[in-house]
């Protein structure tokens, strides 16, 4: 569970869209399309007929599931789309870590139904002065600032944090631009660190720094400077700063830099 794994910044997620595409340089071993939507069809959480560059939303669909000694097998009806399957989540809660929200493919009603929930569950969990977070990252920076600054004109919820995924200095020019443009909690996820990243001109604008290497058989190198680098301006600048891992193993990650862990989180961020 992300949870009880030091190298995730959520407590949990909530999935009521699924789906992505690969859309840049980080996306060539995508975690979700090469592993988590296979192995979510193997449990029968996910339709089989699902395939990459396919966007769902999780409402009243058709599921099978396989027998096994403690569950009943076949056909089963899924609605994600609710807050009774939201409301229970506390901690830091990623809406919609099994693909993009604000991928083009995802209607802009769905957004805003997926938004009227978060902002139902966040009113509740306020009254029970519990700190939930909602976490929403896309590579979709423009799309996301688009929304989210015409939905909330004067401001976003402080329970919900709006993050950009970078991996390079280019993509970082692209998209932090529209990132900073939100008012409202922001961090940068920089992850799979590909290449060198000056967070300089933005730096000031943000509220928590987030970076990792790439895992996996294939995963490229990751230069230790350009991780010391970042670290380095976010404390400069006193912002949080996170780090994912270092290694190319996710189930045995290495998350040591200079000797030790980096696991600070904005306040009131809490696992």
């Amino acid at each position: 569970m992300a949870k009880n794994n030091p190298s995730d910044i959520l407590t949990g997620d909530w999935n009521p869209v699924v789906g992505c595409q690969r859309y840049s340089a980080g996306c060539r071993s995508c975690w979700w399309i090469d592993g988590i939507m296979p192995w979510q069809q193997r449990l029968g959480n996910l339709p089989a007929s699902l395939r990459e560059n396919e966007s769902l939303t999780m409402e009243n669909v058709t599921v099978v599931k396989p027998d096994g000694p403690k569950r009943k097998g076949g056909p089963q009806i899924v609605n994600r789309l609710t807050l009774e399957s939201l409301k229970g989540k506390s901690g830091i809660v990623g809406v919609v870590q099994h693909g993009d929200l604000f991928w083009d493919k995802v209607t802009d009603e769905v957004i805003h139904r997926v938004l009227d929930i978060v902002d139902q569950a966040s009113q509740i969990q306020a009254r029970m002065k519990d700190g939930t977070k909602y976490v929403l990252w896309s590579k979709r920076a423009e799309r996301m600032a688009r929304i989210m600054n015409e939905r909330y004109p004067d401001g976003v919820p402080r329970a919900i944090a709006c993050g950009v995924s970078i991996e390079n200095q280019k993509l970082a020019h692209e998209r932090l631009p529209h990132l900073t443009s939100i008012k409202g909690w922001k961090f940068v996820m920089i992850e799979p660190m590909l290449g060198p990243v000056n967070l300089a001109p933005w730096i000031d604008q943000v509220d928590w720094v987030v970076a990792g290497s790439e895992t996996g058989a294939d995963a490229r190198e990751l230069d230790l400077d350009w991780l010391r680098a970042v670290r380095d301006i976010s404390i400069a600048n006193q912002v949080p700063f996170f780090l994912k891992q270092v290694g190319t193993s996710h189930k045995n990650s290495n998350r040591q830099l200079d000797g030790r862990s980096w696991d600070e989180f904005p306040e009131g961020f809490r696992k």
